[in-house]
């Protein structure tokens, strides 16, 4: 088996039939498509069911709720093919993408590839695009400081490398394919393609969305400041191996303390709501909205560093954290 399309999805009624026949209609017909069904109370289950029965190729399994992270890491565990395609239920595929992007992943012997996206509304308008460097050194640059990076329903990537580098790790609720993609980067080349293979649909319940989007930053500065601590040190004690649950928790706990008292939080939220105040192109607005939700000098000190510089701040928590030698308190 040449390919494995990955979908894990929790009440996803709303669109999940979209993402089905976008997978379904792909121009390259050699896949499984492995759907995790992971305790919807909705309709998905018959939904998924129905499409079970039309198309040999589908593969479901419904499980009781156990979240994102693990039901990905079961996926990639039981599943058959060579190459892992992810898509999200709210989420289409476009009709050449997993052709063109496992041709383009053999071709320049890249261990993940991603492609360009658009981003659509509720009811599938278009709403804008943003655009992707292409090759491993921008890629790689943008990794490491959190900046623009392609979408996780656009993930094309080995599986035998993503097992060998730990898979999706359990540590991880949220940003577990910042984690990843960190990992597989320190292993091989990444690459994303001009192509624009993914629609992905903008609304208020989408997991980036919820709570400012805080847990999102806080997990992707957790694993950000792991990869520092896996480069930087002498002995390799990554504090979200997930072999030591204890070891995770007081790391996790740790960055969200510093990024709290760093104000950093507090800059998230004001820049989720200052995104989300924006639906004009008039520059003048926006400009004068900055003065709204950055109404003091530390956050607009923030803001500025974090346009010029992006995930300054994973460095300096790193820093305290091999200063205070955390990693030997908590065993």
């Amino acid at each position: 088996m040449k390919i494995t399309v990955l979908l894990s999805v929790f009440n996803g009624e709303s669109w999940i039939v979209d993402s089905i026949e976008s997978i379904l209609n792909q121009s390259f017909k050699d896949f499984e498509f492995l759907i995790i069904n992971d305790g919807s109370s909705d309709l998905t289950k018959e939904i998924l069911n129905q499409y079970k029965k039309k198309d040999i190729r589908i593969k479901v399994i419904h499980q009781k709720n156990i979240g994102l992270t693990a039901s990905l890491k079961k996926g990639l565990e039981i599943a058959k093919g060579d190459w892992i395609a992810r898509i999200d239920s709210d989420d289409i595929a476009c009709a050449d993408r997993l052709k063109k992007q496992y041709n383009f992943a053999r071709k320049t012997n890249s261990c993940l590839v991603g492609c360009q996206s658009v981003f659509i509304s509720k009811s599938g308008e278009l709403i804008n695009s943003k655009r992707i460097p292409n090759n491993h050194e921008n890629l790689i640059k943008n990794l490491k400081l959190q900046k623009r990076f392609f979408a996780h329903s656009s993930a094309f990537f080995k599986k035998e490398i993503a097992l060998k580098v730990g898979s999706y790790r359990l540590t991880m609720k949220r940003s577990q394919d910042y984690d990843l993609w960190l990992r597989l980067s320190e292993k091989g080349k990444i690459s994303c393609m001009n192509y624009v293979g993914v629609c992905i649909r903008e609304h208020e319940t989408r997991i980036s969305s919820k709570n400012f989007g805080l847990e999102q930053r806080i997990f992707a500065h957790c694993a950000n400041i792991s990869r520092l601590i896996r480069n930087k040190s002498s002995i390799t004690r990554d504090p979200l191996n997930q072999n030591n649950e204890k070891q995770a928790k007081y790391f996790i706990n740790f960055v969200h303390n510093e990024l709290k008292e760093r104000a950093i939080i507090d800059f998230y939220i004001r820049l989720h709501n200052y995104k989300k105040s924006i639906q004009s192109n008039n520059l003048i607005l926006r400009i004068a909205k900055i003065f709204i939700y950055f109404n003091d000098l530390k956050s607009l000190l923030i803001l500025t560093r974090w346009l010029l510089e992006a995930d300054y701040i994973s460095l300096q928590i790193y820093k305290k954290w091999q200063e205070e030698d955390l990693y030997f308190s908590i065993n």
